[in-house]
């Protein structure tokens, strides 16, 4: 049976940003991520669920559809792309787009991580939410990246070639459903909030693709050689979903898994200030159907004979079993190699909060205790303000860093008769992973 990936078709289309359940919160993005102690409603199941009980948490929520975006790479930033996209570039802009890569051994990497919240509630200490990420990047050898801009002419002597060193792919994307419960005490120091989110993850792909081997040369004969091999969830050709049950079972979910976060908020009496920390999965676990793995490795050469003409070949190799992968020794290192870190980051978030009327001021860090899929930084802090105008007209502004890479982030919005609408954008600078980010979402809030 004819088989093709949902990574290939799914995770190219945008799904909060990459992570186990997504952000559903534009607020939160604006103010530069300090969101643990300011998160109300349903976005406490994302942000910290003892914020369900805290000291004037609204009684009812219902989120709306949040949509989030981040685009970028590792070298070029925001103005590069409007810069030179459609435009007609010069020796000097191509030198210039070169050198940003680096070295021999760098890589030009291109990032897509999207997510969606199609639904969120809250009743008092109770909350529910949900929400699909997805993430991919594809990442060119500098080689190959020289050849595109300057075709074969830069290196045309004897013994001279390109190779596309370095190039790959990878991807992933998962719903999650989760449910959240707070409880708050009276302490001597005043109130103190515990709470608690379960969530349920289902993993729809994983991917990753490695070139192996390459070469492309035209003197003293034209010759090019190109290896590589990928590792995927597969699904059948006529897989033709009806409905959620369909998405979230069965062949849907190929990896499932899920997460504990526990979190607690103290508001200290006679004070405006509100400290939080939240320990995101605590517990958890994430695993993939060994059986619904495929893995492609293929050899293409492309030699000019004696006569002048070209003579190609293609070397193909496909693995659609658990039994042929085990059975070779390189696809079952390459499917083990990206089954060992398939599961989701646990982090550790700390935040304190200080509100005076209209206005709201945050700070918060975190610290990653462990790698996983969703791309948490080791570590970060960030700090965020908003003022409310009128009453109605949310001004906000946030700023992060994880010491590699500076977030500058803004956002307004609606607040009326209960209604939240809310858009926020950042911009990502620095030397890790340049690019933009852009949330936009609507909820219920009484």
């Amino acid at each position: 049976m004819r088989r093709t990936s949902l990574v290939l078709a799914g995770l190219l289309a945008p799904a909060a940003l990459s992570a186990q359940l997504p952000d559903p919160s534009p607020r939160a993005l604006a103010m530069g991520g300090a969101y643990t102690s300011l998160a109300r409603g349903y976005e406490a199941v994302a942000w910290n669920p003892a914020m369900l009980s805290a000291n004037g948490r609204p009684g009812l929520t219902i989120g709306l559809p949040h949509l989030s975006l981040e685009v970028g790479s590792n070298t070029y930033n925001w103005g590069d792309f409007k810069k030179y996209a459609n435009h007609s570039l010069s020796d000097a802009d191509k030198q210039y787009l070169l050198d940003q890569i680096g070295l021999d051994d760098s890589v030009l990497t291109v990032r897509d991580i999207a997510g969606i919240s199609p639904f969120g509630l809250s009743i008092g200490p109770f909350a529910f939410a949900a929400g699909t990420t997805g993430d991919v990047d594809f990442s060119l050898g500098r080689d190959a990246v020289e050849l595109a801009l300057y075709g074969n002419a830069a290196r045309s002597g004897p013994s001279e070639f390109f190779t596309a060193r370095g190039s790959r792919a990878r991807g992933w994307a998962a719903t999650t459903l989760a449910g959240s419960f707070a409880h708050a005490f009276r302490i001597p120091a005043g109130r103190l909030s515990l709470g608690v989110t379960y969530k349920k993850t289902y993993g729809h792909g994983l991917a990753r693709a490695n070139e192996t081997a390459s070469s492309f040369g035209i003197n003293p004969a034209f010759t090019v050689t190109a290896a590589g091999h990928a590792i995927y969830t597969n699904y059948a050709s006529d897989f033709d979903p009806q409905g959620p049950g369909d998405i979230l079972g069965g062949e849907g979910t190929p990896g499932s898994g899920y997460g504990v976060d526990v979190g607690g908020v103290l508001q200290l009496g006679g004070s405006r200030l509100t400290l939080s920390a939240v320990l995101v999965n605590a517990f958890g676990s994430m695993t993939w159907d060994a059986s619904r793995f495929a893995y492609e490795r293929a050899t293409f050469q492309v030699v000019q004979t004696a006569g002048g003409g070209v003579q190609d070949t293609l070397i193909r190799t496909t693995l659609q079993t658990e039994a042929q992968i085990n059975a070779d020794p390189i696809a079952r290192a390459y499917r083990d190699s990206v089954l060992q870190n398939s599961s989701f980051a646990r982090v550790l978030r700390a935040g304190l909060a200080y509100r005076r009327g209209m206005l709201s001021l945050a700070a918060g860090g975190q610290l990653r205790l462990s790698e996983g899929l969703d791309r948490q930084p080791a570590q970060q802090v960030s700090g965020g303000a908003e003022y409310r105008l009128l009453h109605v007209l949310p001004l906000r502004a946030g700023v992060a860093t994880d010491f590699k890479s500076l977030i500058l982030s803004g956002g307004t919005g609606l607040q009326l008769l209960g209604l939240n609408i809310d858009f926020s954008a950042a911009s990502i600078s620095g030397s890790e992973r340049p690019g933009v980010v852009f949330g936009v979402g609507a909820g219920l809030i009484w």
